[in-house]
């Protein structure tokens, strides 16, 4: 029955994904079946999350879930009528198979660990606890459960998309079977390799290159193996695999009349605010970076609609919370100058501990190393806005967080900074790949230099000349 359960959970999942993905691109894209996996897999655990947290409103139980089961397999039979046209690679070369069955050991390493090792801090106490209580409610969380003092530690503030997600799984096995749920979080990373492997791939036009990119995400020790890691249950490596959705996508966006991608852009940032709370600060910078590449590249004013969906999220939750009475947080001080000016000398102590973390070889290996050296080949292409957004995606979230611990509450602020910076940088470390790949693949400039012909004038001067030597001669 397990195995069944999970067959319908993961099959409405996709069929819900790829209902959307199809209704985006609309036959005038193609994409390689890693792209159609990943982000039907992001947009389906966003849409499937989303409908049950709506359509709780209204219902529970077995009609909650029929109700969004009718609505994934609808979007589904979409998908399967449009079908997203599949770009189909040429014969593979024998080191693209290597590196594609090295990919496939690494994943399966990943389900590995995350089926022998049990749920973090967060993925118990802060998710899974969450999908537990909706459960035995009949899919809905119960109102009293934002206001309880006594649950405070479980974050009742933070989004939906994580639990609700194991919610789902809940709702089709018929239980709250916490081994099933372990499976959600590996296929993040089955989304987050797929997207990093299809990016540099189009960013370098060299399949083995994002095949090489792809399966060094997995010697990131923070990402397979440090707390916090994408087997663990925590929500910081699927944010970040939203994250790179959004910044890629615009990336190939900024490209004159590349609409499609702006659209799957314009999905992906929607959902950053729901997957967790600091979705809210990558939802910021995606955006200010969406407003960019708008300006620079004349898009219509139109494009600005694409910042709505996200909007409406932010606004819905925040409004729920104040409905429901939840609580807050009490890690951080309040957000004002008066509180700025008090904690300004914590500036440079802060930016010890993000150089101390950016040089601990354990958890980051030579990462961030390759990535400050791929910046510096980055620089001098800031006039492409492709560029630029990889840059700003990258540089300015690192800012903004380590910016927020001037406000942490914490009697120790650096014992706040040890327990959580690693996580906070892993949001948007596959972004670095991304630069890696640009400073290995600097392209040549797709005119070579023509010899200039000379003009009249040069022509005079050069017969004059050569008229007075013969004259001398």
């Amino acid at each position: 029955m397990n195995a069944l359960g999970l067959f319908g959970a993961f099959g409405t999942l996709f069929a819900a994904g790829y209902g959307l993905l199809a209704l985006l691109v609309r036959r005038s894209l193609r994409l390689s079946l890693t792209e159609q996996i990943a982000f039907s897999w992001l947009f389906g655990t966003g849409a499937v999350s989303l409908l049950l947290w709506v359509f709780g409103f209204l219902a529970d139980g077995l009609l909650l879930q029929g109700l969004v089961s009718v609505v994934s397999i609808s979007l589904g039979m979409v998908g399967w009528k449009l079908k997203t046209p599949l770009h189909i690679c040429s014969k593979p070369r024998w080191f693209e198979v290597v590196l594609t069955a090295v990919i496939t050991v690494e994943i399966a390493i990943v389900f590995y660990l995350s089926f022998v090792h049990t749920l973090g801090w967060d993925g118990l106490l802060n998710w899974e606890i969450k999908a537990r209580y909706a459960f035995a409610n009949g899919g809905v969380l119960p109102a009293a459960y934002f206001s309880d003092t006594g649950r405070a530690f479980s974050h009742p503030e933070y989004p939906l998309a994580v639990p609700f997600n194991e919610l789902w799984l809940y709702l089709w096995l018929g239980e709250s079977n916490q081994f099933c749920a372990k499976t959600i979080f590996p296929t993040f990373y089955v989304a987050g390799t797929f997207l990093v492997a299809a990016f540099t791939a189009r960013l370098s036009r060299r399949t083995w290159l994002g095949l090489l990119m792809a399966a060094l995400l997995f010697f990131v020790p923070q990402i397979t193996v440090e707390v916090g890691c994408a087997s663990a249950g925590y929500a910081d490596f699927p944010l970040s695999a939203f994250y790179l959705a959004a910044a890629g996508c615009l990336f190939c966006a900024s490209k004159q009349g590349n609409d499609v991608f702006f659209r799957l852009y314009a999905a992906s940032l929607a959902l950053l605010p729901w997957v967790k709370r600091d979705g809210l600060i990558l939802w910021t910078v995606a955006a200010a970076c969406g407003v960019f590449v708008i300006l620079r590249t004349r898009k219509s004013p139109l494009s600005f609609f694409a910042f709505l969906p996200g909007i409406v999220i932010i606004c819905g939750w925040r409004l729920y919370l104040t409905a429901t009475h939840a609580l807050q947080a009490v890690d951080f001080l309040p957000f004002n100058l008066e509180t700025l000016r008090a904690h300004l000398n914590r500036a440079l102590p802060l930016l010890s501990a993000l150089v101390a973390e950016f040089c601990s070889l354990p958890t980051w290996s030579l990462f961030w190393f390759i990535v400050a050296v791929a910046i510096l080949y980055a620089l001098p292409r800031m006039r492409d806005p492709g560029v630029v957004v990889l840059l700003v995606a990258l540089v300015a979230p690192i800012v903004l967080y380590l910016s927020l611990y001037l406000f942490s509450s914490w009697p120790n602020y650096l014992d706040h900074v040890g327990l959580s910076i690693s996580r906070l940088l892993m949001q948007v470390a596959p972004i670095g790949f991304l630069l890696i790949v640009l400073a290995i693949s600097r392209r040549p400039e797709k005119h070579p230099q023509r010899v200039q012909m000379p003009n009249r004038a040069t022509c005079a001067i050069a017969c004059s000349e050569r008229t007075a030597v013969v004259e001398l001669a």
